[in-house]
């Protein structure tokens, strides 16, 4: 965009952000997640599509729709616009129209089907949420104490979101931070660690033991590779998305092809607030005894082997 057009809509915008309160990210939110699900081409026999209805806007990242992203923008050029961006993988993105009567306009990747984004590629590599911590005892048994003398609000808080995650998994997913040493890391916040345990848990069946389950996928934004990025100093508010994928029947897991719908999870520390959540004696009885099993096996020293020369 050339240099007197930026000014000038950086100055139209500041303006306009002037007379916007504080929670105009809060209050769109809901919108940002939205997405409908429509034929490519307006004809319902034809293969259908997802559509991103809102994006981040681009001076200040608030989550707009395509009418509040043009009315700021839509006097210029479309060349000329400076463009949003999708709310996961933070790409580029610009403004399609549907094949309808109406012309609908919505939000597209700007690199399309070849974008490295969950919402639209779907031979996009796994990407692992996997940083292996440099092993602080100190820490590690600070933190990770913490955790287990709240575990059942932990528990309770994942549910609230997968109502079906078994003890079991989740005593799975634990020792999965075990091994990464999750525990070790310095900016870890109790608030945070269901969360985190979500993206550890990668696909999750929806319906456990059916034979064609719908599963989630729970993804941080593009710009938190792993748990240290998510309270990185100067570093804006972590954004949590739930992905919801129908059964695959050509593959173990499904992918883009297979997306019902999305949407932002938020992330508070209430939960660690409120009364203790009720468990069942069962669930208890197997979680203790994972976690005795557990600090056995961390208090046995090492073996040593010695070979003969």
């Amino acid at each position: 965009m050339p240099g007197l057009a930026a000014h000038a809509v950086r100055d139209t915008y500041k303006q306009k952000s002037d007379t916007k309160t504080t929670n105009a990210r809060d209050a769109c939110a809901p919108r940002m997640v939205r997405m409908r699900r429509l034929a490519a081409n307006g004809c319902s026999t034809m293969k259908e599509k997802l559509i991103l209805e809102s994006a981040l806007h681009p001076l200040d990242s608030r989550c707009v729709g395509v009418d509040e992203y043009l009315a700021d923008f839509g006097h210029l050029e479309a060349a000329e616009r400076p463009p949003a961006h999708c709310p996961i993988c933070r790409e580029e993105v610009h403004i399609s129209r549907m094949h309808d009567r109406a012309r609908t306009p919505y939000f597209s990747h700007a690199a399309g089907e070849h974008a490295a984004c969950p919402l639209v590629n779907s031979t996009l590599p796994d990407t692992k949420f996997i940083t292996i911590y440099p092993p602080d005892p100190g820490l590690e048994n600070r933190c990770r104490g913490e955790f287990i003398a709240q575990w059942k609000h932990h528990l309770s808080e994942i549910r609230r979101h997968v109502p079906h995650f078994s003890v079991i998994r989740f005593t799975q997913v634990i020792a999965h931070a075990d091994v990464l040493h999750l525990w070790s890391s310095p900016t870890l916040i109790q608030e945070d660690i269901p969360y985190i345990l979500l993206v550890l848990s990668t696909f999750i069946a929806e319906t456990p033991g059916a034979a064609h389950s719908t599963w989630l996928r729970f993804l941080f934004d593009a710009s938190i590779r792993d748990p240290t990025e998510i309270r990185r100093p100067g570093s804006n508010s972590p954004h949590l998305f739930r992905l919801h994928y129908r059964a695959s029947f050509s593959s173990m897991f499904p992918n883009a092809r297979h997306l019902l719908d999305w949407s932002e999870v938020p992330m508070n520390g209430d939960f660690l607030h409120g009364n203790t959540p009720h468990i069942l004696m069962s669930e208890v009885f197997t979680f203790e005894n994972f976690i005795q099993q557990s600090t056995q096996s961390k208090d046995q020293p090492a073996k040593t082997h010695h070979y003969l020369e």
